[in-house]
């Protein structure tokens, strides 16, 4: 009998185990969190910044995850519709503690009775992502929104730090199909984006394909991570 496995396979499995792992680590840290903060422990807001690190590092292995299943062809896409409000309203809760022991407020715009047909978990693990950039470059605010354009859903994380970097921006005129040269290979960012670009054009409806935009500016003056899906 042949017990050979591709290295890819047993490197999937593994990323599957620590992923699992580090889950019931940050469980565990959010309950010591929460006691140190009942006692008024001294320095427990250092807490916070290990916490960050356990879920970038949960979102990258769940990203690796997703992109093994894409290359096997594994990845389902589970479109349904859901409510707008919720999901922005669910994203914001899960962020909120994190973003706020470092002074940093989210806050969310959506119009009301708003519904979409998109994958959940794929699109909330994109905004789970940007978020947490975010909260390394946030001054004081971050802003999760959503709208209707052009027969997309547009959803878009805005925040008040310097801005994306020139080499990031993609489809600064959010028109679908224009793309830039972006090296995925460079930068601490390069997963998230794929990623996204992945997730983003798996969302197709009647000949439209769902994509990207990354610029600066608007509200709050710093970068706009936006989603379109059709």
């Amino acid at each position: 009998m042949d017990y050979s496995m591709n290295f890819s396979d047993i490197l999937a499995s593994t990323l599957h185990d620590t992923k699992n792992s580090l889950g019931v680590l940050f469980n565990n840290l959010e309950t010591i969190i929460a006691h140190c903060r009942e006692q008024n422990c001294a320095g427990h807001a250092e807490f916070y910044t290990l916490q960050y690190e356990i879920q970038r590092l949960n979102s990258s292995l769940i990203r690796l995850l997703s992109l093994y299943k894409a290359e096997k062809s594994q990845l389902a896409v589970n479109i349904d519709y859901h409510s707008i409000g919720d999901l922005l309203e669910d994203t914001a809760a899960a962020h909120e503690i994190l973003l706020g022991s470092r002074g940093i407020r989210i806050t969310t715009r959506c119009p009301d009775g708003l519904y979409w047909a998109f994958d959940r978990q794929l699109v909330g693990g994109v905004l789970d992502n940007v978020i947490n950039n975010a909260f390394r470059y946030a001054q004081a605010g971050v802003t999760l929104a959503a709208s209707v354009s052009n027969g997309y859903l547009a959803l878009q994380v805005e925040d008040d730090g310097r801005g994306y970097p020139a080499a990031m921006l993609i489809n600064e005129d959010g028109r679908p199909g224009l793309q830039t040269n972006v090296d995925f290979q460079t930068g601490s960012t390069g997963l998230g984006l794929y990623f996204a670009l992945m997730v983003a054009g798996m969302h197709i409806h009647q000949e439209k394909k769902g994509f990207i935009s990354i610029c600066n500016g608007k509200e709050r003056g710093g970068g706009v991570f936006s989603m379109y899906l059709p």
